[in-house]
């Protein structure tokens, strides 16, 4: 409630005021985007901690998990794609599966294109969401968080602190004056 002595207030300024304040982009302190890498620098761990139970040339570990995936999805027709094309083909599968896992690993750790490590684990992330949140001994927020944190990843630039993308930034906004592809990749940083 507001009360005034003026009998022309009418309200329409303060809450004109009110509006544009609310819908004013928020600026994040330094503090605060030092935090988020350290979030994207523990996401990436994480990743790269996973490569290690499913290695090539078999891809062994990945195999049951697939299976799995067949079992217990909740997206209609994804059991058929699973047993019908990713299984035949399991060691292409396998080879992309931890390809991708590795390079989103190397995008966070490392701070390089960090905002397509974070889109390329946030798809990780929604098929193993798909594939396994219902499976038995799985618990499905897991999946769940995973899928915010590669958002979050995805939409904010963690790279610019701690993170090579901090050096490529400058350097691809120069040349994005003059190269369309630059100004594509200064996106992803």
């Amino acid at each position: 409630m507001h009360i005034s002595s003026s009998p022309r207030d009418t309200g329409t300024e303060r809450d004109a005021v009110a509006a544009s304040t609310a819908f004013a982009p928020v600026t994040l302190g330094e503090g605060s985007l030092v935090v988020l890498a350290l979030v994207r620098l523990f996401a990436g761990l994480l990743w790269f901690q996973q490569l290690f139970w499913k290695l090539p040339p078999d891809f062994a570990g990945l195999h049951r998990y697939v299976v799995t995936e067949s079992q217990y999805t909740f997206l209609p027709g994804y059991a058929y794609i699973i047993q019908h094309i990713f299984l035949p083909n399991f060691l292409l599968l396998g080879a992309f599966t931890w390809s991708a896992e590795l390079l989103v690993a190397i995008s966070l750790l490392f701070g390089v294109f960090t905002r397509f490590g974070g889109l390329l684990s946030t798809l990780l992330a929604l098929q193993l969401y798909v594939g396994l949140a219902y499976a038995p001994g799985e618990w499905y927020w897991t999946y769940g968080m995973l899928v915010l944190i590669g958002v979050v990843l995805s939409v904010i630039p963690t790279g610019r602190r701690l993170g090579v993308d901090q050096w490529l930034a400058l350097r691809l906004e120069r040349a994005g004056k003059t190269l369309r592809v630059a100004r594509l990749l200064r996106w992803f940083v």
